[in-house]
């Protein structure tokens, strides 16, 4: 089974900037609380980590590394995968939050193909689908939000449309055929 967890709240989270790729900021403390926090649930619900894939973007690792800590998974085995990176969102990058169509998200100066953007994610996934036991892939809103068009049979285009998952929440991919 993969669980996919967004990242704890981040530095631009806080600031209220739209970070993509080109803001790599680290996990604020309620960003690192929160991570504990899913830890513990994770504990409780006897979920058995086998594995933890990271984005290598600072706020998913260090969101990997607090919840291995706390499960007691060795820091050292989290593997970095570079095809979970946030998609880029071009020179969006930083500017202050505001509503933003998926149109307006792909078609900006700089931006990520979004067909891109599905092959990286879906290669990573199916590589790990391929994998006995459970992983822990720690990851963006903007993955997340990929993976959902994909479950929802929405078009990848259309990704931004479909809503964030909340920081450091843990979902099972039990709807990815394995």
């Amino acid at each position: 089974m993969i669980y996919f967890i967004r990242h704890g709240e981040s530095e631009a989270n806080a600031r209220k900037v739209f970070a993509g790729q080109r803001d790599d900021s680290l996990l604020t403390e309620t960003g690192r609380e929160q991570a504990r926090a899913t830890a513990e649930e994770i504990k409780k619900e006897g979920i058995r980590i086998d594995r933890i894939v990271s984005s290598p973007q600072k706020r998913t690792m260090e969101t990997a590394q607090i919840v291995a800590k706390e499960l007691g998974y060795d820091i050292e085995k989290i593997i970095p995968d570079p095809r979970v990176m946030e998609y880029d969102m071009g020179d969006i990058t930083g500017t202050p939050w505001h509503e933003v169509s998926s149109q307006q998200m792909i078609s900006g100066g700089g931006a990520e193909n979004p067909q891109y953007f599905l092959k990286r994610i879906s290669s990573c996934v199916e590589d790990l689908q391929k994998l006995d036991g459970n992983t822990l892939l720690s990851s963006h809103g903007g993955v997340g939000r990929v993976l959902e068009s994909i479950k929802q049979g929405v078009k990848v285009e259309n990704f931004y449309d479909i809503p964030v998952y909340k920081n450091a929440t843990v979902i099972e991919l039990d709807w990815i055929e394995k």
